[in-house]
């Protein structure tokens, strides 16, 4: 019985987008810390420390979790982290990754595959992603490719999960 059980049971994967500040990580926490039923889930935090502005948005973010979370810090290599991972997982946030991936000049090769990757773990996994693809074209080659390849990232994510949710303005819009 304990098989057929473990056989049927199907991960979810959910993503939220949306603005910078649009309130789409705390409602991405509520709902890890939901679908955890009591257990610690994992905070997977992607973005790396580079300036003083960073630091204290990173220190906003530790603030507002507190203790609820088993908190692990990886900049690109995310798959690898969350392999053994049982309990639910909140992937904070790929578009720090992306930027982190574009940095470290990981091919876009690499980038598709690591979101394969997240895709395919055996946990439920939740995916915060900013939405970019709203405003104007960038005037660089750099700024384009990082809104290109966000906007991809959005659409694998966006048909491989189960559930994918818009915030604007801190409310929710459940679009998939």
């Amino acid at each position: 019985m304990v098989e057929r059980i473990q056989t049927i049971f199907q991960p979810m994967k959910i993503l939220f987008t949306g603005g910078v500040k649009s309130g789409k990580s705390s409602h991405a926490e509520k709902r890890v810390l939901k679908m955890s039923r009591g257990k610690k889930p994992v905070y997977l935090a992607t973005t790396e420390l580079l300036d003083p502005e960073m630091k204290e948005r990173i220190s906003e973010h530790r603030r507002r979790r507190g203790a609820k979370f088993h908190t692990l810090e990886e900049p690109l290599h995310l798959a690898d982290t969350l392999v053994s991972t049982e309990v639910p997982v909140l992937v904070e946030c790929l578009t720090m990754w992306l930027n982190n991936a574009i940095h470290h000049q990981l091919s876009e090769k690499k980038i598709f595959a690591e979101i394969e990757n997240l895709l395919l773990l055996d946990c439920d996994v939740i995916f915060v992603l900013n939405e970019v693809g709203m405003g104007i074209i960038p005037d660089n080659s750099l700024a384009r490719k990082f809104v290109d390849l966000s906007g991809r990232i959005a659409q694998q994510l966006g048909e491989a999960c189960d559930e994918v949710n818009l915030c604007v303005a801190g409310i929710l819009l459940k679009i998939k």
